[in-house]
Formats: C-alpha cells, structure tokens, sequence
C-alpha cells in the first residue's frame, strides 16, 4: 500500500508544480491558458506593501489601466494615472468619443511630462543645434507627421517641424501659418510705442528729405527695405510701432498742410474783400 502511495503522491505533487507560475521565469505558456489575470468580471489588482498600486480595469466602459491609489500617500488625497481607450461617449472624459485613447489623472493638480536632459547634468554638452548628442525631446506623432509637436530640453517648442535657429529670443517655430482670434503683444518695440512723434522735442523730416531718401533708397526712413525683409524678416510688435510712427508723422504733416491751406484760404478772403473794395470803387 505504501508503494502505491508514493508514486502516486510525487505524480501529484509535479502536476501541482507544472500548473504553478514560477516566480523566476517560465517557459512553454500558452498565451491564451497562460496568463495572469481574471475569467470573471473582476479587475486585477496588483499591490506592495497591501498598498494597491496598479489596476487593470475590467470594465464595461473602458480598457486601460490606472496606476496609483487615491487613498495611498503622495499627495492629500493621493493620486491615480489613468491610461484608457474608452467605449462609450464621455466616458473617463467629458468630450470622449467611443474608442478614443485617454490619459487623465485624479485627485492631483498637475500633470508633467519629463525627459532626461543631458544639458542638465553636463552643461558642456551639445545642444547647439536641434540634431546634436545634448538634445532630447517629447515628439508628437503620426503615421503621415514625424513633427506635428515638439519640446526640446533647451526650452524650444516646434510645430510642424523639429528644426530651429539658435537666437535666443524665440523658443516658438511654426512651419506653417499661424490663425488667432485675438494676438497680444506685451513689449511692441525697443523704442516703446511711436506716441515719441508727438512730442515736442521730435524732429520731424521735411517732405523734401522724405522724397529725397525715397529717391536714393526705396524706401520710407526707419523702415526697413524688401531686401531686410526677405533676409531676417520682421518683429511684428516693432513693425506696428515703426508704421504707427509713419501714420503720426503723417498726421503732423496733414495738420501743417491743414494750418498752411488754412491761411491761404485766409489771405485769398481778404485779396477778394479787397478786390471788390477796389472793383466797388472803380463803379462810382
């Protein structure tokens, strides 16, 4: 009897083992009847510390994930990263549409996108143009855009593109046109805004030097020419000023030309008063 047993319990025992899930690796799984998980309709919690820190959703409204405990510390109420394809409008999302991939997080204020930054650690290293060993970057993608957006660790945002020069004046690059309902500029010129022209100290061109510079130039004074243009483009917040400047310089020049069409009109009324003075005259 007890050599039945024997074999009987060792045959036991190693299909117990063969149906187990080795800690340390395992080999010839199925996937279909290999994996770890649920059959019913149950999330699948994965814990440290009996902390819940990862959940697989089980539905019915989205597939995904949720990293994070609402209840666990880190924050005062904690904080979760959902990462979901949604199956019905609205869900996890207030503009979700069925099969829409959305990322959103609970009980936290901030959401933050970090990428290492060599520069950072290694002020020496080279981030001189957008393709050298310093760079790195957030891209976002598809199958027809390699650059639809992208965040560089020197503080550049592109669009459209991954390329941009390095004045240190800009950290926005648009391939394309831009449309805006409304755009403000906080710092319109160097110079400040043209209202200089209306003060008293400011020297105001003849229209003969104006004519003059034309003639040799092309172009009006303290504008710049097609050529500049062409070559290093235009700051739109000093352009405003500089034609602001123009349209107040011709303001002074209409209310000169207004003072000196006005005292001609003058002196024609007296001439006519006088000539019918002396025509009256000449009548007697």
């Amino acid at each position: 009897m007890k050599t039945t047993l024997v074999p009987l319990l060792l045959a036991v025992s190693s299909m117990a083992f063969a149906q187990s899930w080795n800690l340390t690796g395992n080999s010839g799984t199925t996937p279909p009847s290999n994996f770890i998980g649920t059959i019913d309709d149950q999330e699948l919690v994965i814990k440290t510390n009996n902390m819940e820190r990862l959940k697989v959703f089980n539905g019915p409204y989205a597939n995904g994930i949720a990293i994070g405990n609402s209840a666990a510390a880190g924050t005062v109420n904690g904080a979760k990263l959902e990462l979901a394809t949604v199956l019905c409008n609205g869900c996890a999302s207030r503009w979700s549409v069925a099969s829409d991939a959305v990322i959103r997080i609970l009980n936290s204020r901030n959401m933050e996108f970090h990428m290492p930054n060599d520069n950072a650690v290694d002020p020496n290293s080279d981030t001189s143009t957008p393709n050298s060993s310093g760079i790195t970057k957030i891209k976002f993608t598809d199958s027809v855009h390699p650059s639809s957006l992208v965040v560089f660790n020197t503080g550049k945002v592109t669009v459209g593109t991954d390329q941009y020069d390095n004045d240190p004046n800009f950290i926005f690059y648009v391939r394309k046109g831009i449309k805006a309902e409304q755009i403000k500029v906080e710092n319109p010129a160097t110079n400040g805004w043209a209202d200089y022209v209306f003060k008293k100290d400011y020297k105001l061109r003849s229209l003969e030097d104006v004519e003059k510079h034309i003639s040799e130039k092309g172009h009006l004074p303290n504008i710049p020419s097609a050529g500049e243009v062409e070559k290093n483009g235009i700051n739109l917040g000093e352009m405003d000023a500089k034609l602001l400047e123009k349209i107040e310089e011709l303001t002074l020049y209409s209310i000169e030309q207004n003072k000196t069409l006005k005292q001609q009109s003058d002196k024609i009324e007296k001439l006519e008063k006088q000539l019918l003075l002396l025509l009256s005259e000449k009548t007697k």
